[in-house]
C-alpha cells in the first residue's frame, strides 16, 4: 500500500527514528509495526499494507546491508523473472525478493525487463547510490524531496510533510496544479513546495554525482500497418497476457457495470479454472426524478452475469452513504478528486471488502488505450487546443481579483497544456484532425491514466483490496496509440476493435451497448445540496483556509443560478472546492 525512506550520506539515520515513523505513520490511518522501518546508518526504509514489500543483502560481515529494496505494487510477470533469475517457479518469494536479484543481475537494466504496477527503491551501499523507479502507465505514485544533502521519498507527497525538513507550503505553481488543472495536475509536479513526483516509467538515480531522471519507456510513432483481422488477434493475444499473471490467483471479485470493457475483464476473470468470482454493480439511488440513464446499466448487467454464471449483487448508494464515503475517500487520495466519482468508488470497493473479497478486478482504462471516452469524438473538444477531460468545472474563476491577477490561471493552464503537448509523436503526413487526435489520444495516455489509475489503487488499498486493470497496459497502449482511429473504432463505433475481439465472449446486446458515464454522487439532488451548503459554509468561516481566496459573488452566482436548481457540474465544482479547503486545512498548508 506504501512505502517511504530517506537517505543521507553522512547522517547516521539509526538516530531518526521519530522522523522515519512519522512519515510512515503518514501513510496509513492505522497503528504502525515497528517491524516495517528498518534504520541503517545511511538508510531508512518503510513498507506499509497489502502490497509493500522489503528485501535486503548484505555480506555477514557488514553490519548494514549492501543493497536493500522496497516496493509498493506488484510484478505480473514473476513466472518469466523466476525462470530467468532461478531456473524455475519462486512461488514463496515476495516481490522485494525477486527485485534484489534482478538488481543483482542487471543493474539498472531490470527496468527494461520487469513488468506491472509498482513503485521501487533501490539502494545500493557499495556506490552510495539510490535508485527510484515507477511502472510504465504510472499506476502506482512516488514523490521525492532534496533535503540537506538528502533525499526522502514516498508514495504519498502528504507523507513527506511529516519530515522536519519539508515545509507545508504551497506556492502560486501548487495553487494553480489544484484550482486550475486539478484533479488531473501536471505529471512530475508535487504540489508541494520543494516536492517533485517521480515521472511515469522513469528512473532516477541520485548518487555521489548528483541527480539523474530519464524515461525508459514512451510513446512513440509507429506505423503498424495492420488490417482490421490483425488488430483484433493482437488485442485478443493482450488481453490473454494480461490476464495470466493472475490465473494462479483468480480475482475474487468483479466490478460490473453493463458495458463492454467490465464485462470483457469479467469474462477474463472468470475464465480460470471454472472460478466465478462475485459481480458487483454500483447503482445510484435517490428522488424518482434520476435519469434512467443515469450510471450503470443494471438490468444488462444483470444479464452478462447470467451468461458468465456469476453471483451478481447490485449495491443502490444513497446520498447518505455517499456523503459518508466522500469524507474517507478525501483522505484516502493523496490530494482532491472527483469526489462525486470517488464517493461511489470507495463505497463500493468497501462493501466489497466488507463481503470478504481481497482482489477486484475493473475495465478501468479501457477507454483510454482504445479511445472511447467521449471527449475524443466531440467536434467541439476537437476543435479546442486545450486539455480534454471535463473535470470539475472552472474552480479558478471563482477566485476573487487579486488570486486571479496572483494565479494568472490561464497562463498556466496555456502554458502547461503548450508543455504537455510538445512531445507528441506525430505520424509523417498525417491531416490537421489525425494529429489533434493523436494528441488528444497522447494527453490521455500521459496525463489522465495516471490520475485514473493512482486514484482506483489508492482508493483500493485504503478498503484492503488490491485493484487489477487488465486494459491498463502499456504495451497494449502503445500498439492502440499506433492504430487509425477507423480501425480502433471499427463500423464508426467507439470502442469497436474491442467490440469485435470479444464478441464470442459475451452476448451481443453487451457487446454492442452504448457506453455510460461512471454513477456520480452529483447527479443526486441530496448530495447537491450538502455539497453547496458546505461551500457555503467555507464562505462564512474565517478560520478557513481557501476564503481569502474566493469571491463571494461568484461564488453565490454559482451556487444559486437564476434559472433553476444547481446542476451537477457546479455541484461538482463545489464538492471539489470544499475538499481543498479542507485539504489545506488537514496538513496545515502555507499559501505564498
Amino acid at each position: 500500500m506504501a512505502i517511504t525512506g530517506w537517505i543521507h550520506p553522512t547522517r547516521d539515520l539509526r538516530d531518526e527514528r521519530p522522523a522515519v515513523n512519522a512519515m510512515a505513520v503518514a501513510l496509513t490511518a492505522g497503528a504502525l509495526r515497528r517491524d516495517v522501518v528498518r534504520l541503517a546508518r545511511r538508510t531508512a526504509f518503510a513498507h506499509l499494507g497489502l502490497n509493500g514489500g522489503y528485501a535486503d543483502w548484505r555480506h555477514p560481515e557488514h553490519p548494514d546491508p549492501d543493497l536493500a529494496l522496497v516496493i509498493d505494487g506488484q510484478l505480473t510477470n514473476r513466472g518469466h523473472l523466476d525462470e530467468q533469475l532461478y531456473g524455475g517457479p519462486r512461488p514463496l518469494s515476495g516481490d522485494a525478493e525477486v527485485l534484489l536479484h534482478a538488481y543483482r543481475a542487471w543493474g539498472a537494466g531490470l527496468v527494461d525487463r520487469i513488468d506491472g504496477a509498482y513503485a521501487i527503491a533501490v539502494w545500493d551501499n557499495l556506490t552510495r547510490q539510490l535508485m527510484l523507479i515507477r511502472d510504465p502507465l504510472g499506476a502506482r505514485t512516488l514523490y521525492f524531496s532534496l533535503i540537506d544533502g538528502g533525499i526522502v521519498f514516498a508514495t504519498r507527497a502528504t507523507a513527506l510533510l511529516a519530515h522536519p525538513a519539508v515545509k507545508p507550503v504551497v506556492d502560486a505553481d501548487g495553487l494553480n496544479e489544484l484550482l486550475t488543472l486539478g484533479p488531473v495536475r501536471t505529471p512530475g509536479h508535487g504540489v508541494i513546495a520543494g516536492v517533485a513526483e517521480v515521472l511515469p516509467a522513469e528512473l532516477i538515480q541520485a548518487g555521489p554525482t548528483g541527480l539523474r531522471r530519464r524515461r525508459y519507456w514512451y510513446l512513440e510513432a509507429d506505423d503498424p500497418r495492420h488490417n482490421a483481422d490483425t488488430a483484433v488477434q493482437v488485442v485478443r493475444r493482450a488481453l490473454a497476457e494480461t490476464t495470466a499473471a493472475h490465473r494462479t490467483r483468480p480475482a475474487s471479485a468483479v466490478l460490473l457495470s453493463g458495458g463492454v470493457a467490465s464485462a470483457t475483464a469479467a469474462a477474463y476473470a472468470a475464465g480460470t479454472r471454472g472460478h466465478r468470482p462475485a459481480a458487483w454493480t454500483l447503482a445510484l439511488t435517490g428522488p424518482s426524478g434520476l435519469s434512467p440513464d443515469a450510471g450503470a446499466d443494471v438490468a444488462q448487467a444483470e444479464r452478462t452475469a447470467e451468461h458468465l454464471r456469476l453471483r451478481h449483487h447490485v449495491l443502490a448508494l444513497d446520498t447518505d452513504t455517499l456523503l459518508d464515503a466522500a469524507h474517507a475517500a478525501n483522505e484516502a487520495l493523496d490530494f482532491p478528486g472527483e469526489a462525486g466519482a470517488d464517493a461511489v468508488l470507495f463505497a463500493g470497493l468497501r462493501r466489497i471488502a466488507a463481503a470478504g473479497s481481497t482482489s477486484v478486478v475493473t475495465g478501468d482504462g479501457a477507454n483510454a488505450v482504445f479511445g472511447g471516452y467521449g471527449w475524443q469524438h466531440d467536434p467541439l473538444t476537437l476543435a479546442t487546443d486545450d486539455f480534454p477531460w471535463p473535470g470539475v468545472g472552472e474552480p479558478a474563476d471563482l477566485l476573487n481579483a487579486d488570486a486571479r491577477r496572483h494565479l494568472m490561471a490561464g497562463v498556466y493552464r496555456r502554458h502547461r497544456y503548450e508543455q504537455a503537448t510538445l512531445g507528441v509523436p506525430h505520424l509523417t503526413g498525417a491531416d490537421a484532425l489525425a494529429r489533434r487526435r493523436r494528441t488528444m489520444a497522447y494527453l490521455t495516455l500521459t496525463r489522465y491514466v495516471p490520475h485514473l489509475l493512482t486514484r482506483l489503487g489508492r482508493l483500493a488499498d485504503t478498503v484492503g483490496v488490491t485493484v487489477r486493470t487488465p486494459f491498463a497496459d502499456w504495451l497494449l497502449a502503445a500498439y492502440l496509440f499506433n492504430t487509425p482511429t477507423g480501425l480502433r473504432h471499427l463500423l464508426g463505433i467507439p470502442n469497436g476493435l474491442l467490440r469485435h475481439a470479444v464478441a464470442g465472449l459475451l452476448p451481443p446486446e453487451t457487446t454492442w451497448l452504448r457506453p455510460r458515464a461512471f454513477p456520480s454522487a452529483d447527479l443526486l439532488d441530496g448530495w447537491q445540496q450538502t455539497r453547496t451548503d458546505q461551500l457555503r459554509a467555507v464562505l462564512d468561516d474565517r478560520e478557513a483556509p481557501l476564503r481569502p481566496l474566493l469571491d463571494r459573488n461568484r461564488v453565490t452566482d454559482l451556487l444559486a443560478p437564476p434559472t433553476g436548481p444547481t446542476g451537477d457540474r457546479a455541484a461538482a465544482t463545489a464538492a471539489y472546492l470544499v475538499d481543498v479547503n479542507a485539504w489545506l486545512q488537514r496538513h496545515h498548508i502555507s499559501l505564498t
